[in-house]
């Protein structure tokens, strides 16, 4: 993606573009986590009910800060590397908005060195949305052709040009006591 491109990209984010786009795992939907509309627009084309809440993909843990309940001492065992990608379930914070969290007091949160998302995310100085890109039941696209296929007319942007993870949604694991709530497999 050219800088030109990539600014344009961020600005559209910023004001409520919803993107499919690769991530450190599988292709996914993504959005500005505080714009309200934009994640009720990828709820509606998923199909999903918000009551399941949704995964906060950041390039560093300070931009999911506000989001969260735990302190510095809690949340060292997301700092540590992990052979696999791994969200994190973490006690939500006041601020953490229902559309995020859906009817959860944790919120589920994954560090990653994805070049985009690191890009986005501090260009953005923001965490953002991600789930899987299908409509709920159904498979996970695959690659940005099949994306197009079925979701372009929906979207605002389809970004391609940057590896996808395993092709493997993330462990799910909670902060509170380590245990995996989904395994990566």
């Amino acid at each position: 993606m050219s800088p030109w491109a990539l600014n344009r990209f961020i600005h559209a984010v910023s004001c409520g573009a919803i993107f499919g786009y690769p991530t450190d795992t599988i292709w996914g939907f993504g959005c500005h986590p505080l714009i309200a509309d934009s994640v009720s627009r990828i709820l509606q084309i998923k199909n999903r009910s918000p009551d399941k809440g949704l995964i906060l993909l950041s390039s560093r843990l300070e931009y999911c800060a506000a989001y969260l309940d735990a302190d510095l001492e809690q949340l060292k065992p997301i700092r540590r590397p992990s052979a696999q990608p791994t969200s994190w379930l973490v006690p939500a914070s006041a601020f953490c908005p229902p559309w995020i969290r859906g009817n959860f007091p944790t919120v589920a949160i994954r560090i990653t060195d994805h070049p985009l998302l690191q890009a986005l995310c501090d260009r953005l100085e923001a965490p953002i949305v991600s789930t899987s890109a299908n409509r709920a039941g159904r498979a996970t696209v695959r690659n940005a052709l099949q994306l197009r296929k079925q979701f372009a007319e929906e979207l605002d942007f389809i970004v391609n040009g940057f590896a996808t993870g395993s092709g493997r949604p993330s462990e799910i694991k909670s902060l509170v006591n380590g245990i995996s709530v989904r395994s990566a497999s």
